[in-house]
């Protein structure tokens, strides 16, 4: 089931990142997102997942020439209505993409293997698009933390599959040595620690992944 076809989703999606909360989680996400960034000379990115183009943004802010992917034409709708540049946005499965072999020198995707059926075939699809010795950027929400514990009780998440860091590691190792990051510690009533002691008993609700392809 993607719910993000849905209309009304779709037109939400961006609320979240208005409040005080999401501001907060969006600069922690994006910090440790750039601290990858700022190893890739700038140049053409796949993103999957694109969504609304929250992402797209960010990544267009930091000096990339973006080609955005999602099927759903309800977000996409949202992603063109802000006029993102350099940016340009594609209708398509991320397990079937419309682009030639080595393609891409850098692709990204933002929490949406969470929401994929079969990952599978988006990682054989990654690996024929992304030209050796290119990058794959990624972001994941950790199935060990306080915010997975509880995602059966969001319309959204409860929907999704997260992942743990040695499962997010051993998926990339077919492409190189990975490196995870970690930020977004939530406690257990979803209030933030980062930078406080207390985030060492907790785990991170956030991974950002990086890996160079053999």
């Amino acid at each position: 089931m993607n719910i993000f076809k849905d209309s009304h989703v779709a037109q939400a999606y961006d609320l979240y990142y208005q409040t005080s909360l999401g501001e907060s989680v969006d600069h922690l996400e994006k910090a440790l997102i750039k601290g990858y960034l700022d190893q890739i000379f700038s140049c053409e990115m796949l993103e999957l997942g694109c969504g609304t183009g929250h992402w797209t943004q960010f990544f267009c802010d930091e000096g990339f020439q973006v080609t955005g992917v999602d099927e759903s034409d309800a977000m996409l709708e949202q992603a063109r209505a802000k006029n993102i540049v350099p940016a340009g946005f594609v209708k398509a499965d991320a397990g079937n993409l419309p682009f030639g072999d080595q393609r891409f020198s850098v692709i990204s995707s933002v929490t949406m293997f969470e929401f994929v059926d079969d990952v599978n075939p988006v990682f054989d699809e990654i690996d024929r698009v992304l030209k050796p010795g290119g990058y794959l950027v990624c972001g994941w929400l950790n199935a060990l933390s306080e915010s997975a514990k509880k995602k059966d009780h969001d319309d959204t998440f409860r929907h999704a599959c997260f992942y743990t860091p040695a499962e997010i590691e051993h998926m990339l190792t077919r492409f190189g040595l990975p490196q995870l990051t970690y930020g977004v510690y939530y406690s257990d009533g979803f209030e933030l620690l980062d930078g406080m002691e207390a985030q060492n008993s907790v785990q991170p609700a956030f991974i950002a992944s990086f890996v160079q392809k053999n």
